[in-house]
């Protein structure tokens, strides 16, 4: 994402990254592990993986020219949220501490947490796709 923001895309880490999300979304995919309900978890993976597949091909396929590269920098951002989601979920499922807080929250209060996430996210994508939409890659 720091790349994203600085309009700087670091190969190295991308490559990483995408490789990661691809394998846990299809984790995901195959284990039922999850306390979500099963069209949840399914829908929620497969929104990975078909936006990890947008951005893939904005950069291997369309080498991130013109409209690509804002194209990529909101995928990117996409994922990542989708990746920070479930890693919260999974803090508050397994870490004890979280799982106290969690139930003694309210309802409301955990909506209100995800729709925070959500637009700190939409800042995030809107930024980077403007800050990453110029026309020369800058690549580490």
């Amino acid at each position: 994402m720091f790349g994203l923001l600085t309009g700087t895309l670091l190969e190295k880490y991308a490559v990483n990254f995408m490789r990661l999300t691809l394998v846990t979304s299809v984790i995901g995919l195959l284990f039922p592990f999850s306390r979500l309900l099963l069209t949840q978890r399914e829908e929620i993976s497969m929104l990975a993986v078909y936006v990890s597949g947008v951005a893939i091909l904005a950069w291997r396929r369309f080498r991130l020219v013109g409209v690509w590269r804002p194209t990529f920098a909101l995928s990117t951002t996409i994922v990542l949220y989708v990746s920070v989601l479930a890693a919260i979920a999974q803090a508050f499922r397994h870490v004890s501490l979280f799982n106290a807080l969690a139930l003694a929250q309210f309802k409301s209060l955990i909506f209100i947490k995800h729709v925070a996430i959500m637009l700190v996210f939409v800042v995030l994508g809107a930024v980077a796709a403007m800050r990453f939409s110029s026309d020369t890659p800058h690549l580490l």
